[in-house]
């Protein structure tokens, strides 16, 4: 999804398999203006690349690793699966019927473990928020989408949500915000354990977390500056 109709404009956002969209309107005959149905982002496709949707089922949550279809395309985590038929090689325990789940926080909290931790060395990618690259709020809205938890997709949209804890408090699956020198939101992580953070900066990489901010455990450098610490999971 881009920001202008143009191939030239940047990369706000990306529809994972089996994502449907609304069309807003038609610019210029080459390139639609859609609404992701999933986190009411909006954006721009190429016309070409436009497909309408049919089905009528409820999707099935693909949770595994990489999969495909019968035409050859990856599926990867967090795709919405309509059609089992198409699907070659995948589990039926890969497909999550969320319609009849109903996690505890304590399930939801290991879920959170597993699936973030699967991603580890994931490459970033500004507005990327699939297994072949992914911005910081793009990891997050995954792994939470993976455990039935639908997030906005923005960082600072994400800031609205749960409510506030202090930084003694904090524990696995909360989110910690991360702000710049004009004091606006700009990076987001999943709170990984006490003083430690997994999150998506390079690639998707744990780090320590301090009452000041993330320490690249690397380089041994701060990187970010805490902004607060929120709680989801309530």
């Amino acid at each position: 999804m881009r920001k202008e109709a143009s191939h030239r404009s940047e990369m706000v956002s990306q529809l994972i398999y089996g994502e449907t969209y609304t069309v807003i309107e038609t610019i210029d005959r080459d390139w639609l203006h859609i609404q992701c149905e999933f986190d009411h982002y909006q954006g721009f496709i190429p016309l070409s690349q436009f497909s309408e949707f049919t089905f009528k089922n409820e999707a099935l949550l693909y949770v595994g690793s990489l999969g495909n279809d019968e035409v050859n395309n990856i599926i990867p985590k967090g795709a919405e699966i309509y059609n089992t038929d198409a699907l070659v090689e995948v589990d039926d325990d890969e497909l999550m019927d969320l319609n009849q789940i109903n996690f505890t926080i304590d399930q939801v909290k290991e879920n959170i473990f597993f699936h973030s931790t699967s991603l580890i060395n994931t490459p970033y990618l500004w507005g990327g928020r699939s297994t072949f690259g992914m911005d910081c709020s793009g990891f997050t809205q995954l792994i939470f989408k993976l455990c039935g938890i639908a997030l906005p997709r923005d960082s600072y949209q994400q800031a609205l949500l749960g409510e506030s804890i202090s930084f003694e408090n904090a524990g696995l699956g909360d989110l910690a915000f991360f702000n710049n020198v004009s004091g606006k939101i700009d990076h987001v992580g999943i709170v990984f354990g006490p003083q430690m953070i997994i999150h998506c900066s390079g690639f998707v990489r744990v780090d320590q977390l301090t009452v000041h901010g993330i320490v690249n455990l690397d380089s041994k450098l701060k990187t970010h500056s805490l902004q607060s610490i929120r709680r989801i999971l309530l």
